[in-house]
């Protein structure tokens, strides 16, 4: 009986799952920043204040980083991160855009750091606000696959011994699913 239930359980979660497709390099829009710049993409504008020295680190010195990230809408600020600091010492940001919230309006992330995995924080739009907002709740996420019909988001598998869990997205939430293996 046991066994049954257990095959049952393994065929409902592949059966849910099944719309996932995984997250390439070649679905991002990306741009490297590591000075002044402004571009657009989609229906925002981008308007970047690098600064070499935005803050001091004892063991790495001083680092660069975005002092000042403007986001424009029609002609209209609606979002300034300021402070947004190169943890790691890199002198750039890797910026990429996408619908990572699945509400379909672009988002983006910013690489906060990259050892052995990239980690990085995401900038999600909230439509019914006009602006973007930073969760804390995604900073630990690694996007690996998504399904846009379920609105269900998968997560890389952070090591051999710990499986990946997959989220529902909820607006800019994100609601623990059943754990992958």
């Amino acid at each position: 009986m046991k066994k049954h239930l257990l095959s049952i359980v393994i065929l409902i979660t592949t059966i849910n799952y099944a719309q996932l497709k995984p997250l390439k390099d070649a679905d991002l829009f990306t741009k490297e920043v590591t000075k002044n710049t402004s571009f657009k993409v989609d229906k925002f504008e981008f308007k970047i204040e690098w600064k070499d020295k935005l803050s001091h680190s004892p063991n790495l010195g001083y680092l660069g980083g975005i002092e000042s990230l403007k986001i424009y809408s029609k002609g209209r600020l609606i979002n300034d991160f300021i402070s947004i600091e190169d943890e790691v010492g890199l002198q750039k940001f890797i910026i990429d855009f996408y619908d990572f919230n699945l509400d379909g309006t672009i988002d983006f992330r910013i690489r906060r750091e990259c050892g052995g995995s990239c980690y990085y924080s995401y900038y999600l739009s909230n439509i019914k606000l006009n602006k973007f907002e930073n969760p804390k709740e995604w900073d630990y996420i690694r996007v690996r696959a998504l399904d846009f019909k379920n609105k269900l988001l998968a997560d890389q598998v952070v090591s051999v011994n710990e499986g990946a869990y997959v989220y529902k997205v909820k607006g800019n939430r994100l609601i623990k699913q059943l754990k992958e293996k």
